[in-house]
């Protein structure tokens, strides 16, 4: 399977047996002060589309064209050769229940990625159990400090999962005009552990399961999007 970044909490999940994509939060063109568009190279191959939440930063699957299946309500799918599992996290007390965010399990070519959404609160073990294992987990960066799970939460997610590639998202990206937050990964980086200048970003992040590395592994993406 490959993985790309198409910025801000959008992969591209790649089967490299079946020549398909699974596209995850796309979002709106120039929305938010973004300044970019997804790249179409990117998603041309798209069979579907997974939405963690109810926002144009993370909703906007018309962004992708063509006849795309949408995946935005808990449940358990069967498609195209792909399962994905999506469950809906914890909210915090009194958050309205429109609020929800949706992490979901897309398992392509064997590896099983988790895509965490806006994720605030920690995963019960009940959903742990109906997530995992998962090979490659997808987390947001903020923090804390940005109303989403504490770096430190984050880490354990990944450990109960049996992760063993961590990749940080939702944060401005290198040539990003964006009023994005956090302003990059550094924090994130800091807090997993990761010595400062020690990753280089990746475009492309192929994963298989002879290449899994033994224990957990942050994995730095470079983002493959187009500028306004």
């Amino acid at each position: 399977m490959d993985i790309y970044w198409l910025g801000h909490a959008c992969f591209r999940l790649r089967s490299t047996s079946a020549g398909l994509s699974i596209i995850t939060d796309p979002y709106a063109s120039g929305v938010g002060g973004l300044g970019v568009q997804m790249d179409p190279r990117q998603t041309v191959d798209a069979v579907g589309v997974t939405v963690s939440h109810d926002d144009l930063m993370h909703n906007s699957a018309g962004e992708i064209g063509g006849q795309r299946r949408v995946f935005d309500t808990p449940g358990e799918y069967e498609f195209q050769g792909i399962t994905i599992r999506a469950v809906m996290t914890p909210l915090p007390e009194g958050t309205p229940r429109r609020k929800r965010n949706v992490a979901f399990a897309i398992a392509l070519d064997g590896i099983n990625v988790c895509h965490l959404g806006n994720i605030t609160q920690p995963l019960t073990a009940q959903q742990i159990d109906l997530i995992g294992p998962a090979e490659v987990v997808l987390a947001p960066a903020g923090g804390s400090d940005h109303n989403l799970l504490s770096y430190r939460a984050i880490n354990q997610t990944a450990q109960q999962l049996d992760a063993k590639w961590l990749i940080p998202m939702h944060y401005r990206a290198e040539r990003e005009p964006s009023a994005v937050e956090p302003e990059g990964p550094e924090a994130f980086l800091r807090e997993m552990g990761v010595a400062e200048g020690s990753l280089q970003a990746q475009g492309r992040m192929q994963v298989t399961r002879n290449n899994l590395p033994p224990s957990l592994q942050v994995g730095l993406m470079a983002p493959q999007f187009r500028t306004q």
